[in-house]
């Protein structure tokens, strides 16, 4: 199956851990994204850190299709890492989806 780029989905995730908590969250989203990276769907998937404010990480993602991306955010292994994140973020999750268009 070919990926055309108009079905691409690409995704922002900004995360704001508790500035002492910052390692636990960068060590947890590492284990996450070793398995995400393994879905034959994931095009990209990048933990990225601010540069001016290192207690803000984003991940960069790009997803063959709009289902799965959908299919990704349901699974096991992110619902997992909801839960662990949750206690050890300042404030919620942003995820932001773009596609191309030009």
């Amino acid at each position: 199956m070919t990926t055309s780029r108009k079905d691409i989905v690409y995704v922002v995730v900004d995360l704001w851990p508790i500035p002492e908590k910052t390692q636990n969250v960068k060590k947890l989203l590492y284990d996450t994204i070793i398995e995400a990276k393994k879905e034959q769907t994931c095009l990209k998937y990048e933990l990225c850190e601010n540069v001016n404010e290192p207690s803000q990480i984003t991940l960069l993602q790009a997803w063959s299709t709009v289902q799965a991306l959908d299919q990704h955010l349901t699974s096991s292994i992110i619902n997992k890492a909801s839960e662990e994140l949750r206690p050890l973020l300042s404030k919620p999750t942003e995820i932001r989806r773009y596609k191309n268009i030009g």
